[in-house]
């Protein structure tokens, strides 16, 4: 599964006030790293809990429709980011390579869990089979003002490390960090 952005953040879920408060800086002389470290420390968290923190709409990409044999997980598309808030469109090549959308009476979606889910009400459908043959669009994040706040501090802390060590050495994210985001981890199967 990969993932593209269709629709970017309107903003990130720390502002620099917020960001040069923390690390009690006041001048403006370092107003462009600690933007730069503010994107990093959010990119750092999504990509360790697997959740998109502010609005976008982002398209994420499979190499087929599933066919489980398990009645349970029948034709279920489990996608990769949450929090979803809602499926804009299915689409996937068919069999003469013809982009199609799935009619949206064709399948439902499951938003609540974690992962969200797309399954199919009637089966799926023959596809060309090349990769990234179905795409799913889906608005994923929340609003700024709902960021959980250990997720928050996380990035905090993420951003206070890097700013203050700002040489060239391989280290890992904050022990901290890790312990504030890791009940917000999504996983995937």
């Amino acid at each position: 599964m990969a993932y593209s952005v269709v629709t970017a953040a309107a903003s990130e879920p720390i502002t620099l006030e917020e960001a040069k408060n923390f690390l009690r800086v006041d001048g403006s002389d370092d107003d462009a790293l600690i933007g730069a470290l503010i994107s990093a420390a959010r990119e750092m968290c999504e990509q360790y809990t697997r959740r998109i923190l502010v609005t976008t709409t982002i398209d994420e990409y499979f190499d087929g429709f599933p066919n489980y044999k398990n009645a349970v997980s029948k034709d279920i598309i489990y996608l990769s980011r949450g929090p979803v808030q809602s499926i804009t469109s299915l689409k996937y090549v068919d069999e003469i390579g013809s982009e199609a959308t799935v009619d949206p009476s064709y399948y439902v979606s499951d938003t609540i869990s974690e992962p969200a889910r797309v399954a199919s009400t009637a089966g799926w459908f023959a596809t060309n089979g090349i990769i990234n043959q179905v795409i799913v669009r889906y608005v994923v994040g929340t609003d700024v003002s709902s960021i959980p706040t250990p997720l928050k501090q996380g990035m905090l802390l993420i951003i206070s490390d890097l700013y203050d060590k700002r040489d060239d050495r391989v280290r890992k994210m904050p022990t901290a960090s890790e312990y504030l985001f890791n009940p917000f981890r999504i996983f995937t199967f």
